[in-house]
């Protein structure tokens, strides 16, 4: 599965997803030599160092495997000012 992640800086990256659950994503971030590990705390995927990213898309053959790992995060939604 490919994901897209949103920077805190509002930088889009994306990714390689290794593995998932409702709770962690493992990641391979082009460039980078280490995979990435975020972990969703009060309804927000927090990366490592401890800064909040989020989930743009992500690319799966199976609706299922998508939903199972967005299954716990809040939505942001966007309105037009």
């Amino acid at each position: 599965m490919y994901i897209l992640i949103i920077l805190g800086s509002g930088r889009q990256v994306d990714a390689l997803l290794l593995s998932a659950s409702a709770e962690r994503l493992r990641v391979v971030i082009p460039g980078r030599a280490d995979t990435t590990e975020f972990r969703l705390v009060e309804g927000q995927w927090t990366s490592e160092s401890g800064g909040q990213v989020e989930v743009g898309a992500i690319l799966a053959g199976n609706v299922a495997d998508a939903r199972r790992v967005l299954g716990n995060a809040q939505g942001r939604s966007r309105t037009a000012v």
